[in-house]
């Protein structure tokens, strides 16, 4: 009898479409929780804008807390220049790539302090960095895990960046030895400009496109 009965509201939520508000895939809290658009409130809505007025995209005075126009086409610029599908709805996605670039922000401001710093072979610390030491050293101070690793292996991980969608906390690479072999590494900074550690200058601002650095750039990866 109980199994008849349990057969029987089956095929009555089947009828009535009440089996989606039953599924834990497709529940409708669910999906709101992990997707933002046009006319979602609340703590979420607030934190993005918040984020997304730190990376210079959502202008309004301050955060409102509701997903309008203005927040919507903040996400589109970003999605935009992240290289993201640019449909204004801010999910999961988004929202990592948001909270990944404003870490990257905080990271490269932070490595300006470290201009001056001596080049070491092999270093990694206060005390004296490489090229690739100092990419392990900031992206660990940042909560990025990585394993000490060299400029040629860190030219295979992550996602290739064109020069034109470049953004702040991506690293780029170059050309600088006789063999033609990546072998020297940088971040990003913006406005053309990327700090590494340099065995002349130690860790020093260059321009990416100059007469020297410009003939040797190789790529760039976003592995973060």
């Amino acid at each position: 009898m109980r199994k008849k009965l349990l057969l029987a509201a089956f095929a009555f939520t089947l009828l009535t479409g009440t089996a989606e508000a039953a599924s834990p895939f497709i529940n409708g809290a669910h999906a709101s929780a992990a997707i933002m658009s046009i006319g979602t409130t609340g703590d979420n809505v607030t934190t993005l804008q918040n984020n997304l007025k730190a990376l210079s995209y959502f202008n309004y005075s301050a955060a409102t807390g509701y997903y309008g126009t203005i927040t919507r086409d903040a996400v589109l610029s970003f999605q935009k220049d992240y290289g993201l599908a640019a449909d204004g709805l801010a999910g999961p996605v988004t929202n990592d790539a948001v909270a990944h670039a404003l870490l990257k922000k905080k990271l490269v401001a932070d490595a300006s302090s470290y201009i001056g710093v001596p080049y070491a072979w092999g270093g990694a610390s206060t005390s004296g960095f490489d090229c690739s030491g100092f990419v392990y050293f900031m992206f660990n101070k940042f909560g990025v895990p990585q394993v000490r690793s060299t400029a040629a292996n860190l030219f295979t991980q992550g996602g290739s960046v064109s020069r034109a969608m470049l953004q702040p906390g991506d690293l780029v690479f170059f050309r600088i030895g006789t063999t033609g072999a990546v072998d020297h590494v940088g971040f990003y900074m913006g406005n053309g400009n990327f700090i590494s550690s340099l065995s002349s200058k130690g860790i020093y601002v260059q321009q990416l496109d100059n007469t020297y650095w410009g003939p040797r750039y190789a790529g760039a990866k976003r592995i973060y």
